[in-house]
C-alpha cells in the first residue's frame, strides 16, 4: 500500500514534510486538505486533525518533523540527517519558543494572557540570530 500524505499547500509544516519526502525519493499518495472543510477520512486518521499527517499501513505520523524523519530514515541521499546537534537545536527553537512567540504575536486575541509586544520581541531576537547565521556561506 502506498503511504498517504494529508497536506495543505500553504502550510509551512506540510511543506517541509513534502520537501523531505521528495528529497528521500519516497512515493506517497498526496491528498490535499481543505482546512475549512476537512474530509471525514482525514479526521478519522489524524489524531490532531492537523496537517501534515502520514498514514503508512497501520502507522499514523501526525507531526511534520516525524514525517521528515520517517522519509529520510528510508533514504537520505543528501545526508540531511547528518546534522550537528546545533542543527537539531535550531529546529527545536524554531518549532518551540519561536513558534510560540510568533503565534502570540500574530494571533494575540487567542492569547489574552500574553503581551503581544513582549512576544514580538522574543520572536525578533530569534529572527536576528538566524539572520546572522544566514549571512555566512553555510548555517553549519
Amino acid at each position: 500500500m502506498t503511504p498517504i500524505l494529508y497536506s495543505f499547500r500553504r502550510c509551512p509544516y506540510a511543506m517541509r514534510a513534502r520537501l523531505a519526502i521528495s528529497a528521500s525519493g519516497q512515493t506517497v499518495e498526496l491528498r490535499e486538505i481543505l482546512l475549512r472543510d476537512k474530509a471525514p477520512e482525514f479526521l478519522a486518521t489524524s489524531p490532531s486533525a492537523t496537517v501534515p499527517c502520514l498514514k503508512d499501513s497501520e502507522t499514523v505520523i501526525d507531526e511534520s518533523l516525524d514525517v521528515m524523519k520517517w522519509a529520510l530514515s528510508q533514504s537520505d541521499p543528501e545526508g540531511w540527517l547528518d546534522m550537528p546537534d546545533a542543527g537539531h537545536d535550531l529546529i527545536a527553537e524554531a518549532d518551540g519558543p519561536f513558534k510560540q512567540a510568533l503565534d502570540r504575536t500574530k494571533y494575540a486575541t487567542r492569547y489574552p494572557d500574553a503581551d503581544p509586544e513582549e512576544q514580538r520581541v522574543k520572536a525578533h531576537v530569534f529572527l536576528h540570530q538566524l539572520n546572522d547565521q544566514l549571512a555566512q556561506p553555510y548555517i553549519f
